[in-house]
C-alpha cells in the first residue's frame, strides 16, 4: 500500500487557513506541523500520478472531452497547491530573516519551523556570520587574517559541462585546466567556473541526490 494513502491527506483548505494565519500574524512564523511541506508533496505527487492515471483510462475510452477537462481540474489543483505553499514558505522565511536582522527582543519561535526552514535559516545565519568576520577583519585592520580568509574561495569546486570547446588554460590556483570539447565535464575552482558560465561556454552541473 502506498504509505500517502496509510495517512491522512492534507487538504487545500488546511494548507489556505496555515496562509491566511500567517499574514494575520506579524511576530513570526506561527506553528505548523513539522512535516506541513512533506505532507504538501506527498499530495502534489498523489495528484500527478492520478493526472497520468486518468489520462490513461480516459485515452483507452476515447473520451477526449472528458479528458481535456479532468486533466485540467487536476493541473489547477496542483498549480493552486503550489502557489499556495510557495507563498507560505516565502512568508515564513522573509520572517525568519527580517528577525535575525532586528535588534529588537521581537526573536521568533525556533521551535515554529519545519527542518526544511531551518535548512534555510543556517544557510542564511551563515551568510550573515561570514559579513560580520569580513567587516570586523577590515575595521580591526588584520590584512593578513582577512587575506587568509578569503583565499579560502579559490579552494570551492564546481561541475561544469562545456557547451563549446575551450582551449588549456591556468586556474586561480594555478593548476593547468583543459583543454576541453564541447560536452566535456570538468570540476573546475569556483572562480574559474564562474566566468566560464557567465560566458555561456558552459552550465553548471548541480548534485542531486
Amino acid at each position: 500500500m502506498d504509505h500517502r494513502m496509510s495517512t491522512n491527506l492534507i487538504k487545500i483548505e488546511e494548507i489556505f487557513n496555515i496562509l491566511k494565519g500567517e499574514i494575520h500574524l506579524d511576530s513570526g512564523p506561527q506553528p505548523v506541523p513539522h512535516n506541513l511541506y512533506q505532507n504538501i508533496s506527498n499530495l502534489v505527487s498523489l495528484l500527478k500520478e492520478q493526472n497520468e492515471k486518468e489520462n490513461l483510462e480516459l485515452q483507452k475510452e476515447n473520451d477526449g472531452a472528458t479528458e481535456k477537462i479532468s486533466k485540467q481540474i487536476n493541473s489547477n489543483l496542483i498549480n493552486l497547491v503550489v502557489k499556495l505553499t510557495t507563498l507560505i514558505f516565502v512568508l515564513r522565511c522573509k520572517k525568519i530573516f527580517n528577525s535575525s536582522k532586528s535588534k529588537s527582543q521581537n526573536i521568533f519561535e525556533y521551535s515554529n519551523l519545519t527542518d526544511e526552514e531551518k535548512y534555510v535559516f543556517f544557510g542564511n545565519r551563515e551568510r550573515e556570520q561570514r559579513i560580520n568576520i569580513i567587516l570586523k577583519m577590515l575595521f580591526e585592520g588584520k590584512s593578513k587574517t582577512l587575506e587568509k580568509i578569503v583565499s579560502s574561495i579559490n579552494q570551492n569546486f564546481v561541475i561544469i559541462r562545456f557547451l563549446d570547446s575551450m582551449e588549456q588554460f591556468v586556474g586561480v590556483n594555478m593548476n593547468k585546466y583543459g583543454p576541453y570539447q564541447r560536452d566535456d565535464v570538468a570540476i573546475l575552482p569556483f572562480e574559474n567556473a564562474r566566468s566560464i558560465i557567465e560566458n555561456n561556454k558552459a552550465v553548471e552541473i548541480r548534485k542531486v541526490d
